[in-house]
């Protein structure tokens, strides 16, 4: 990698041509374009030249002072998170491009002419991981009581820190749901 890979330059060909290579969501990745063309009129030369230098905190800061406070405050912090994604995405690009993900999961490599990478892969099988388990068993968050042959109760929404106070307000509604044969219900 030479220093030029490093400029500001090359950050802004990178937004570019990553819908085109696959690398990024064509959405998000022109607005993190704006973003970095918005905040990087502030870019003193060596920030210009490596990317690397820059502070995304103070150039927003140094934006906003020179801007005279005509930036909302929310644009800002807006423009902050989306520089600061195209600023890690990008380096992370330049050290590893066959293993690239992006840090927002802003990938739109769904076609076949792209092999996936490795996090990509491991992301979906523990998903898959995820739903299977979830789904294969009955939830943890219900009980089942069987009253008789022909009849089971589920109870579901326990707190797990049930106080016996709470478990017999709940012991007094079901009894007072109960049909009474003549039996006095304490």
């Amino acid at each position: 990698m030479s220093d030029e890979d490093y400029s500001s330059d090359r950050l802004f060909e990178f937004l570019r041509e990553s819908t085109i290579r696959g690398l990024l969501n064509p959405a998000v990745a022109k607005s993190r374009l704006n973003a970095c063309e918005q905040l990087f009129v502030e870019l003193q030369d060596d920030e210009k030249n490596d990317i690397r230098l820059i502070d995304v905190d103070t150039l927003c800061s140094r934006l906003h002072k020179i801007q005279n406070s005509s930036i909302r405050p929310e644009v800002l912090e807006l423009y902050n998170q989306r520089v600061k994604a195209a600023l890690t995405d990008y380096l992370s690009w330049l050290k590893k491009p066959a293993c690239f993900y992006s840090i927002g999961g802003d990938s739109i490599r769904k076609d076949k002419r792209y092999e996936p990478s490795a996090k990509e892969v491991s992301l979906e099988q523990q998903a898959l991981e995820e739903i299977t388990l979830t789904t294969s068993s009955q939830p943890n968050d219900i009980i089942s009581v069987p009253l008789r042959e022909d009849r089971t109760v589920y109870i579901k929404n326990l707190p797990l820190d049930l106080s016996l106070d709470e478990a017999m307000k709940i012991a007094r509604v079901i009894k007072a749901l109960a049909i009474n044969n003549n039996e006095q219900v304490e």
